[in-house]
């Protein structure tokens, strides 16, 4: 029994002081890195089941109260968070890792700086893209993706360009093309008329440099009919490469840019090296791709009946039906290849990767091949000295430029004609047709024997150097720079003399642009007293740019073997010039938090552009914002447990513009006259500089809601946002007494407005099951406010098909209205302005035809977005994205060109829909009877530019549909060398719903250009892929 209680009084005296700790409040102090070392600022830490939390300072460290028995759980957004048993410790330090998986990228790049997302009190969309990336570039893969962000294929061909706008239209005069910075360096020349090369092989201008179709002087005959390809500048990154985009929307997010960022701006992030270890990735895709559809176009005989019945006298005979469409068009199949490898030590990471991508056109004999390489190297030089660089280089050989007029060629090519003739040779000439299309001559010829090629090389990168005297003061300097070299080659062959149209003959048009910028930086992050924090930048950045362009024409080559114009017997320049400006910015941005929960920021920049006249050389551009954190408010944590995080946030700034990338309106420019003086041509003014030209400005609103919801599993994103743009410049007629005929002016005003919703919801998250979808939608109102026109001036703006016009949104559809067809007599009925109706086509009276046309809408959506499901199950995913528009309007110049038979000498293949015409009295039908009213003398009036040929443009696709598969790693782990293995598929464009008659109502026969949107001319649709690709790490 003694023996007993001594056992037991030794047992108590060790439990006391256990007993004693139990309950008892203890004083833990620590610091949270991350995986480099570097201390986490502003992490969470917080005592498991009470509301006591403190925040890091800038030295990741902490100070906290709480029972000696109680777990601390460490967090902060885009790390796995860990949750620590105190156990009476009071010193407690903690590594916190990436997670993979990050729902949104939550640090967000917004200039110069990073930011926490939940700190943002601007309008900013993040991006991660898709793994296995189903498109060639990587503006493709933003449809439907991000609110606010409108884009469309704008036609099939490989390398052109797309139409990418945020927030609607942003000028007239100017591009509406966004900033884009890749790794901190912003890319050159997006804009329309920068990328534009001549197809014609010598017979209109090959290049120009300034105005051009992103702006109003913009022909639209002249740039389709001609032949112009717009390559797509984006095109030369590698998706594979990006490891996050993020779209900066609002004004307070934008001013940070200046006169740059006025039509919003794209930070397009590249990946980085990990520290942890050494990795290796291969990935390969098989592609094939086909046109979305195809027209009904009329066969052989068809096409005889119908131009015999027309031109009685001519002949059209049968016993060819020739499938042109079919002649030309293949399954395309293409490969791509990319390998990265990354690692790093305690000191240093790299990244490096190559790629190659062999890609076919499914127009015959056409392709594009892309090589890429990119080094990212990073380097701690000392504790408080870093260093680094980015750089990539890429080549694109684009064999596909001719793809467009092949197309467009097969679909008005007389059916009725063979491609070969009895020796087997090309089939030339339009014989033994009366009538024929000299420009449309055999098309499977025209892919073969005409040599048209862009080769690109571009070179983006930067150097840095980075020193950290404190934990919470980082200074920066930097130096970018973006060469854009390429060189394009137009070798048409030599045709028979029958066929006339311009042959043997070849353009080669040089460009060498290159952009410098130098930025000099300070970042700061400061805590206090734990309630205040204070983070900012304040920096300097210089930008110069200079753009040589050189175009040669040659003709009659002694063989068709010769390429270069050196050899052509012909030669001239058609274009050369050099052109060089540059920027130089100062800029400051503040943001303050007061106890996580008040928030406010305030940017400045300073702009200064040697395109301007001293006077008004420099613009400054500030913005504000403020932010409130409710969730954060005792009053929604007691009563709304529900709500996990709720911010109020709003924003006002203004912008600049320049409003045309290579123009110099503010100086007046010279050109060599006619006439001679003692045996020599001088110089004289072609048009007078403006010394009083201003920046386009722009002021915009933005009201955002940020919402996360039901423990995390959904989030919603909600802005309204009001632009506002004034001196938006124009060409404006100048009195005839000046000797000139227009000049740059600031004439217009115009606003935007709309609201952007981002729904983010988990449904399911079990261990075996996930299913999450993604809605976005965005709806944008655009008008214009004011227009210092008179008289005549209107012509210069509203060109043959779009008007501009007080009260109304800009580029409008001005069009003659089509009332259908007279069931009595088959001819077309016209609605005047003044109700009647009439067979009389009011463009046949050029004195009141202006009177009688009305505006009908834009080819601008009023409301577009996306749906994105993904659902994964243990090892299998699935995952699909529906994109839609609404609202907008597409003139179907294809259908109008389809039923034209009756003008000029070329007798073009016609759709079927013409075999429905009216031929007897009663016939409800929409094509007229073929001898009507509407043709008078040449032009019929019926297929010109008419409500007729307008139609909607609203549709829901189903852009992509992914399926993969990841080998479970137990069976990798048997190969001792493979850590992941993915087998997927992707189909593209794979249905749309659609009451657009045509094939694609994405397409855009103007590339880029978003004030010319809305024209579908013989334009190639978009491809349906079904893509077969294998990923393996290593």
């Amino acid at each position: 029994m003694k023996k007993n209680l001594i056992i037991f009084f030794l047992f108590m005296v060790a439990l006391l002081p256990a007993l004693a700790q139990k309950g008892t409040i203890i004083n833990i102090t620590g610091q949270v890195i991350d995986t480099y070392g570097e201390p986490i600022i502003s992490a969470i830490v917080h005592v498991e089941g009470t509301n006591n939390a403190v925040y890091t300072d800038a030295d990741g460290k902490y100070s906290i109260d709480a029972p000696a028995d109680a777990s601390l759980t460490f967090s902060f957004v885009g790390y796995n968070k860990q949750t620590i048993k105190i156990a009476g410790r009071r010193i407690i330090n903690i590594t916190l890792k990436e997670t993979e998986a990050v729902k949104m990228a939550d640090l967000i790049v917004v200039g110069y700086s990073t930011v926490e997302r939940r700190d943002l009190t601007g309008s900013v969309s993040s991006v991660k893209l898709k793994e296995d990336k189903p498109f060639l570039s990587f503006d493709q893969m933003l449809a439907g993706q991000a609110p606010g962000v409108y884009v469309t294929t704008s036609s099939g061909a490989l390398g052109a360009a797309n139409l990418l706008t945020i927030r609607g239209l942003s000028s007239i005069n100017g591009d509406n093309n966004p900033l884009y910075v890749i790794d901190g360096v912003p890319m050159y020349g997006t804009d329309r008329s920068a990328n534009s090369n001549s197809t014609s092989g010598g017979s209109i201008a090959a290049t120009s440099m300034g105005g051009g179709p992103g702006g109003g002087s913009l022909d639209y005959s002249t740039d389709i009919m001609n032949g112009t390809f717009e390559q797509n500048p984006l095109a030369s990154i590698n998706p594979d490469d990006i490891e996050s985009i993020e779209i900066l929307k609002d004004a307070f997010s934008t001013a940070i840019y200046g006169s740059r960022g006025s039509a919003g701006v794209i930070l397009i992030t590249t990946k980085k090296g990990s520290r942890e270890r050494t990795q290796v990735n291969v990935n390969y895709t098989l592609s094939l791709d086909n046109p979305m559809g195809k027209l009904d176009l009329l066969n052989g005989n068809e096409y005889a009946a119908i131009y015999s019945t027309y031109y009685p006298m001519d002949n059209y005979p049968t016993g060819h039906n020739t499938d042109w469409l079919k002649a030309v068009t293949r399954t395309a199949v293409s490969q791509s290849t990319s390998a990265s490898i990354s690692g790093g030590t305690d000191k240093n990471d790299y990244f490096v990767s190559l790629a190659y991508d062999d890609k076919e056109s499914y127009v015959i004999n056409n392709d594009l091949q892309r090589y890429t390489a990119r080094a990212n190297f990073n380097t701690q030089l000392h504790k408080d000295w870093k260093m680094g660089f980015n750089f990539s280089i890429a080549k694109l050989d684009n064999q596909s430029v001719a793809a467009t007029s092949v197309y467009g060629s097969a679909l008005i090519a007389a059916p009725n004609l063979p491609i070969y003739d009895e020796d087997g040779k090309y089939y030339y000439g339009f014989s033994p047709n009366t009538k024929g299309d000299y420009s449309a001559y055999n098309p499977v010829a025209q892919a073969y024997i005409n040599d048209e090629s862009i080769r690109d090389t571009r070179i983006i990168g930067n150097i840095y150097l980075e020193y950290k005297p404190f934990n919470w003061l980082t200074l920066r300097s930097e130096i970018g720079t973006d060469i854009a070299n390429s060189i394009s080659s137009i070798r048409k062959g030599e045709l028979p003399k029958e066929v006339n149209t311009p042959d043997n003959q070849a353009t080669e048009t040089t460009k060498e642009n290159y952009k410098i910028v130098v930025n000099n930086t300070v970042n700061f992050n400061k805590i206090l007293q734990n309630k205040h924090f204070i983070q900012g930048v304040i920096g300097q950045s210089y930008e110069y740019s200079n753009e040589y362009a050189n175009s040669v024409a040659g003709s009659d080559f002694f063989s068709p073997e010769l390429m270069g114009v050196g050899a052509a017997q012909t030669k001239r320049v058609v274009s050369a010039g050099r052109q060089e400006w540059a920027l130089f910015s100062a800029f400051a941005r503040l943001n303050y938090q007061y106890d996580r929960k008040y928030m406010a920021g305030i940017t400045y920049r300073i702009d200064g552009s040697s395109r301007y006249n001293k006077d008004n050389r420099y613009l400054s551009t500030p913005s504000f914002s403020l932010g409130w954190r409710m969730s954060e408010e005792k009053f929604i944590r007691d009563n709304f447990s529900w709500i996990n995080d709720m911010k109020l946030r709003g924003s006002i700034g203004w912008n600049s513009k320049d409003a045309n990338n290579t123009y110099y309106g503010a100086q007046a420019t010279y050109t060599l006259g006619n006439t001679n003086f003692g045996g020599s041509n001088y110089l004289i003014m072609s048009q007078p500089g403006n010394t009083d030209l201003k920046w386009e400005k722009t002021i915009t609103y933005d009201l955002g809601l940020d919402l996360s919801l039901l423990n995390n599993r959904l989030d919603i994103t909600l802005d309204y946002y009001y632009k506002k743009t004034t001196d938006m410049l124009f060409d404006s007629n100048l009195p005839w007494y000046t000797g000139y005929v227009s000049q740059k002016q600031n004439i217009g005003d115009m606003e935007n407005q709309g609201i952007e919703v981002n729904i983010v919801s988990t449904n399911i998250h079990t261990r075996d099951f996930q299913w999450q979808s993604i809605l976005n939608f965005s709806h944008n109102s655009n008008k214009i406010l004011k227009l210092n026109f008179e008289g005549n001036q209107l012509e210069n703006i509203n060109s043959e098909a779009k008007y501009y016009e007080e009260g109304k949104a800009a580029a409008q559809f001005y069009l003659y209205e089509w009332a259908g067809v007279d069931p009595q007599t088959g001819n077309p009925l016209w609605r005047y302005s003044d109700g009647s109706l009439s067979t009389t086509p009011p463009g046949a009276n050029a004195a009141n035809s202006t009177a009688n046309r009305i505006t009908c809408g834009t080819g601008m959506p009023k409301i577009y977005g996306g749906l994105t499901n993904n659902f994964t199950y243990k090892d299998w995913e699935l995952g699909f994205l529906f994109t839609f528009s609404y609202g907008g309007k597409l003139m179907n110049s294809t259908k109008a060109q389809l039923l034209e038979y009756s003008t000029g000498e070329k007798a073009n293949n016609l759709s079927k829909e013409i075999l429905t015409m009216w031929q007897i009295e009663g016939q409800v039908t929409d094509i007229p009877k073929l001898n009507n009213a509407s043709i008078i003398g040449r032009t019929d009036y019926s297929v010109g530019l008419s409500t007729r040929f307008l139609e909607k443009s609203s549709y829901l696709r189903l852009k992509n549909l992914e399926i993969a598969y990841n080998v479970p790693r137990k069976w990798l782990n048997k190969t001792k060398f493979l850590t992941r293995l993915r087998i997927y598929t992707n189909i593209t464009n794979l249905f749309t719903l659609t009451g657009y008659s045509g094939l694609d109502p994405e397409v855009s026969a103007f590339g880029s250009s978003a004030t010319y949107a809305g024209y579908d001319h013989l334009t190639m649709p978009s491809s349906r892929s079904y893509q077969f690709g294998i990923r393996a790490s290593f």
